[in-house]
């Protein structure tokens, strides 16, 4: 059976035997044991009413074995702003000469301060393709609806940008990189723990992308091809595109607020737990620490949950719509 839960001290080990496989990119991923350490001790401290704490790290795990890991980040802008690339589209025209010109620029912009982020997002190579992506994503959705006094209403997340086939960034080769003057890997792991340097280093004025190579234009906003799924399953959830991108690989910023989400219009609280069959839906109940949400069969309108979910969580249980299918609708038509 697959689980969805807080992080334990009991996890460290398991977990860092995943992370440390995980490439550049993935800023909020912690890739060393002591930072795996810090984030579930960060994790408690949050869950246990310390105001100083900000983050929350949750696993997934099917027969007990750790699969993979997700997070949230209840405020962003708390310990230090968070910054992103605003890209806006400007059109001229010269009535004069009959010429026109449309460009796009970015701009460094705080926006995203006071959101909750959905972050933290990495499985080990065998759980990709068996669902567990998705648990640890919706997971954290359920999470926040059972906990909503915990975080803000509107929530974000970002997506890890593309990189080529030698695993380099051309957003950060050819732009960034010009104004931090570093190793990606450096400043990487530098903005998760000190972003000062970003608005020390990163012009405030307008930069124009018609100025750049082709490569940043194209990558600008797209996602690394090991995290379309991810955007995929958060967009199916109720996210929206932005006009925002990660400031070190242009990867695409999106937003979602709490009361639109799928598991938010969906949820339903279980009235048995008689169902074998139906359609996938998420199961979830527990608060903090005993929080538990799985997938399973169901019958949402009826209120018949999956026959083994009743084991799996003490208190009520809700369930919830896995896939949109108001997109999915959209999609075919």
């Amino acid at each position: 059976m697959d689980i969805f839960r807080v992080a334990t001290i009991a996890d460290i080990d398991e977990i860092y035997a995943i992370t440390k496989l995980a490439g550049e990119g993935l800023t909020t991923v912690p890739r060393s044991r002591e930072r795996v350490t810090d984030y579930i001790e960060e994790a408690n401290r949050f869950l246990s009413g310390d105001k100083t704490a900000n983050r929350i790290l949750f696993v997934a795990t099917r027969d007990d074995k750790i699969l993979g890991i997700s997070g949230i980040i209840p405020k962003l802008g708390v310990e230090r702003p968070f910054y992103s690339f605003k890209r806006t589209r400007h059109a001229r025209r010269s009535s004069a000469m009959g010429l026109s010109v449309k460009y796009d620029t970015l701009q460094l912009t705080t926006d995203f301060d006071d959101y909750t982020e959905l972050a933290t997002m990495y499985s080990s190579s065998q759980a990709r393709g068996t669902g567990i992506s998705r648990l640890l994503s919706l997971g954290r959705i359920a999470f926040i609806e059972r906990h909503r006094d915990l975080f803000d209403s509107r929530l974000m997340a970002e997506i890890r940008g593309w990189f080529d086939e030698n695993g380099r960034s051309p957003f950060w080769q050819h732009l960034t990189s010009k104004f931090i003057q570093t190793d990606f890997d450096v400043a990487d792991r530098l903005s998760a723990t000190d972003g000062r340097f970003i608005i020390e280093l990163i012009p405030s004025l307008p930069i124009m992308l018609n100025l750049l190579p082709q490569s940043v234009r194209d990558c600008t906003g797209k996602p690394h091809s090991l995290s379309a799924i991810a955007r995929g399953i958060l967009m199916d959830a109720g996210f929206q595109e932005t006009d925002q991108c990660d400031i070190f690989d242009g990867g695409p910023a999106i937003e979602c607020r709490m009361d639109d989400t799928l598991i938010a219009r969906t949820q339903k609280k279980a009235k048995d737990f008689t169902a074998n069959s139906g359609e996938k839906l998420i199961h979830f109940g527990g608060q903090l620490h005993g929080f538990r949400a799985t997938f399973g069969l169901g019958d949402l309108e009826a209120g018949h949950a999956a026959s083994d979910a009743e084991a799996l969580m003490k208190d009520d249980i809700y369930m919830a719509r896995v896939y949109d299918k108001r997109r999915q609708d959209k999609q075919v038509s």
